[in-house]
């Protein structure tokens, strides 16, 4: 991944996802920004028990960065898919607007893990705290979406219901995505119980995409022995679901592991920040 910086923030960029004209994307570390510890850094959480002006300050570095407005639904840990289209965004005079907070209204009450849109002038964003961020850009279609997968969403199998949702709308194949898996917990630091491994079994592709690790548990024998590998297991469902692997670019990055990058709700002491991960369209198509 590409690495960037400005005077507020610091950031990760796909490689394949940067040389697109016109796409707008970042994974954002928790480096710089405005917040104090515990949330130390850029975080860009107002649920996590920070200060909200300072979280709004944190948004507003994050915004000038990416020179987009941000939107965003509330991720729920499922695999609801939603389009996000051009009529969503008009105002009162059927004008479109790219006000922060209008965009941001907008979607404040809906409830989904994926969000997709061939809309340009802003950017899908959502905060992320060990969960996987996948972006997902459609090259003959210009169509992008974000997907927020954690364990309970690659149970559901959310990134292929998002890929379902852009064939059915904009024709996409699978074949032609261009896809980044952002920073997210790995078998290295993830334990888990027998509950999480029987909800992957109820879905098949889940389950056969699966990547569970079973080794001596942390803690001298105290814990289950059974790991996940969230990113591989996410990374397996896409392959699944027709996407190449050549288009697919990982991050190499454990938020377990990096803390000093990444804030992992399931690494360190409650509260803990999240990071900021967002992809979107500049200008027209």
């Amino acid at each position: 991944m590409i690495e960037r910086q400005t005077e507020h923030t610091e950031y990760l960029l796909f490689e394949h996802l940067a040389s697109i004209p016109g796409l707008v994307h970042a994974v954002f570390t928790r480096k710089r920004g405005f917040s104090a510890a515990p949330f130390a850094g850029l975080n860009a959480s107002f649920t996590t028990g920070d200060d909200a002006e300072i979280v709004r300050r944190n948004k507003a570095a994050i915004i000038e960065t990416l020179g987009l407005a941000l939107l965003g639904a509330r991720p729920v840990h499922g695999n609801t898919a939603i389009i996000v289209e051009r009529d969503d965004l008009r105002d009162e005079t059927g004008e479109t607007t790219p006000a922060v907070a209008r965009l941001q209204g907008r979607l404040r009450h809906t409830d989904a893990d994926a969000m997709l849109s061939d809309t340009p002038g802003f950017a899908f964003c959502w905060a992320f705290g060990d969960c996987s961020p996948i972006l997902l850009y459609d090259p003959a279609h210009h169509a992008f979406a974000l997907v927020h997968a954690g364990w309970r969403g690659a149970a559901g199998a959310v990134a292929p219901q998002a890929i379902q949702t852009m064939r059915r709308r904009w024709g996409t194949r699978p074949s032609d995505l261009l896809v980044g898996i952002g920073p997210s917990i790995g078998a290295c630091c993830y334990e888990v119980n027998e509950q999480v491994r029987e909800r992957f079994a109820a879905n098949p592709l889940a389950w056969e995409s699966a990547r569970f690790v079973e080794r001596e548990p942390e803690g001298g024998g105290q814990g289950t022995g059974l790991y996940l590998d969230i990113p591989e297991s996410n990374y397996q469902q896409l392959l699944a679901a027709g996407v190449a692997p050549e288009h697919i670019e990982m991050s190499e990055h454990c938020t377990g592991c990096r803390t000093d990058l990444f804030f992992s709700h399931r690494r360190e002491p409650w509260p803990s920040g999240r990071f900021a991960v967002a992809i979107g369209l500049r200008g027209e198509k």
